[in-house]
């Protein structure tokens, strides 16, 4: 094993610095609505801000 730290995929395929093999690139994920603060009241409707409920 090398220094560098090296990941297996789900093939069994070890990931590494020599890796030379092409990935597929990913597609940026799209948020649907606004960004919610943390400071903002939780959309669940516990009327807690995000932070103290759901934003654990």
């Amino acid at each position: 094993m090398t220094t560098k730290q090296t990941v297996e995929d789900h093939e069994g395929h070890v990931h590494g610095p020599d890796c030379n093999h092409h990935h597929e690139p990913q597609a940026p994920i799209i948020r649907q609505g606004a960004k919610i603060g943390r400071n903002d009241v939780c959309p669940c409707g516990s009327s807690k801000k995000y932070k103290k409920c759901c934003g654990k």
